[in-house]
């Protein structure tokens, strides 16, 4: 009954050695092949007569016998077993990568066999390849986002940021430690701003990627203009891990925009000038014609002085469409002026308004030089200057327009400067900043905000600068503007 039971537990362990799912083999000390499974046989694509009796070592190749003899057999014997040695075994499909557990079978002490386990490591391997690739590519991308001038940040499911990139640092103005675990939504944007991304945070969780632009906000409470790309990170099946955004500055391009889209208007309303001028030029000549055949037939002087203001009315009309419809085609020569000239035919073409506002016009040109300029181009910066300032006197004042030799402190050129001031309410500081954008203005519907802007254009155009000092202080409010031409070389 004993005997019977031994030869079912030896013929058990026989089944269990032959059928093992991975590759089994049994060498005696010199290395020789005693047993090997079916999964060995499979593994190295040898039938079982040629394998029985062979040297294992000549599988390994003379790099691996060398191996074997030298370091593998020495080593195993001393300490009795080595796990997960990786060896290339020769079969007929060529070289395959294995992995090798030894453990020596000992007998009363003595050594008496080698038993090693053989594992298919072209898996492994690949996955190895896999795993280095990809930290190869982890680590360029790394790389590549820490020197990016974009704002890469992770954040937890909760919104608290988890990595914050050397870009976010630059762009924000805080340093990692300063952010990582802090509101997401807090430090990028305006505190009244912060409901903008809610339903894109909100979506993320259903794994909802988010493209838009927003307004930000740096640490010292500057904003700017970003784009930004929220993603989230899910795992399967569908949980919602963490997020990620991208942000980039994108305010010089907003500004190019703007800058486009006010050209584009300015080109309009230009164009549109011209065209209303030249047709207004139709009738002018019409009326004009009118009022000399009605001068010469007025007997008395009541009705010729009359005549004449409406004559010198519509002059005032006719030089203002002249100046729209040379807006864009001045001469490209310039000519010498006289300033107290161009100060009096000014003056001559606001006397109505001027009187009729309480205005008091004042006149000093303490310069014996001539502007050398384009005439037609420093008329119009005058017009416009008066005019702005004859509105900022609805209830009356002095406007004064004053002609110096004078000398660029900048660089000390010679020149000509110009002052005209007038004693009107005034503008603040906010006013004062944008009174040279283009369609800035204080007039409502009544101004264009154009004429500033045309002006300090101008100006430059003839190689000149402009400043300005305005007070809204009751007893000395008003605007100064100190326009300065250098004397031709």
């Amino acid at each position: 009954m004993i005997e019977l039971s031994s030869q079912q537990g030896f013929s058990s362990f026989e089944d269990l050695f032959e059928n093992a799912p991975c590759g089994y083999v049994v060498l005696n000390l010199d290395g020789q092949i005693v047993q090997a499974n079916a999964a060995f046989l499979e593994l190295s694509k040898l039938d079982r007569d040629r394998v029985i009796g062979a040297s294992f070592r000549n599988l390994l190749g003379s790099a691996g016998a060398i191996f074997f003899d030298t370091q593998l057999l020495p080593a195993l014997l001393l300490n009795g077993r080595r796990k997960e040695i990786a060896l290339d075994l020769r079969t007929a499909r060529g070289r395959v990568p294995v992995l090798v557990n030894f453990t020596v079978q000992y007998v009363e002490g003595v050594p008496v066999s080698i038993r090693a386990v053989l594992l298919d490591a072209a898996e492994r391997r690949q996955f190895e390849r896999d795993l280095l690739r990809s930290r190869n590519e982890a680590e360029q991308l790394s790389e590549v986002i820490l020197h990016s001038s974009d704002a890469v940040i992770t954040s937890h499911i909760d919104g608290t940021i988890r990595n914050w990139s050397n870009g976010a640092a630059k762009m924000f103005g805080l340093s990692s430690a300063e952010a990582v675990g802090r509101s997401f939504t807090e430090l990028i944007l305006p505190t009244d701003a912060r409901d903008f991304l809610a339903i894109p945070i909100r979506e993320l969780a259903e794994g909802r990627e988010f493209n838009g632009e927003i307004v930000a906000c740096r640490a010292d409470g500057t904003r700017f203009d970003a784009s930004i790309m929220l993603t989230p990170h899910m795992e399967a099946p569908g949980t919602f891990l963490a997020s990620s955004a991208v942000l980039r500055d994108i305010s010089n391009q907003k500004r190019a925009e703007r800058a486009l889209l006010q050209n584009e208007k300015l080109a309009s309303v230009g164009r549109l000038a011209s065209s209303i001028a030249h047709e207004i030029n139709n009738p002018l000549e019409a009326v004009t014609n009118l009022l000399y055949i009605l001068d010469l037939k007025v007997s008395t002087p009541e009705l010729k002085s009359l005549v004449t203001m409406a004559q010198e009315e519509l002059a005032r009309v006719s030089q203002i469409t002249t100046h729209t419809l040379q807006f864009h085609r001045q001469s490209s020569n310039r000519t010498d002026l006289n300033v107290t000239t161009l100060f009096e035919s000014v003056i001559a073409l606001y006397r109505a308004r001027l009187r009729n506002s309480n205005i008091e016009p004042r006149m000093s040109a303490r310069t014996t030089h001539t502007l050398h300029c384009h005439e037609g181009e420093l008329r119009q910066i005058v017009l416009n200057i008066v005019g702005n300032a004859a509105d900022a006197m609805k209830n009356g004042g002095v406007l004064q327009l004053r002609c110096s030799n004078s000398r660029n402190w900048r660089n000390g050129e010679n020149g000509v400067r110009i002052l005209i001031a007038d004693t009107g309410t005034g503008m603040d500081k906010a006013t004062l900043s944008r009174i040279f954008e283009p369609f800035f203005s204080t007039k409502g519907i009544g101004g264009t905000g154009l004429g500033l802007w045309v002006t300090k254009d101008l100006v430059q155009k003839n190689k000149g600068f402009m400043t300005v000092r305005s007070s809204e202080h009751p007893r000395h409010s008003g605007t100064v503007f100190s326009l300065f031409f250098p004397h031709p070389h």
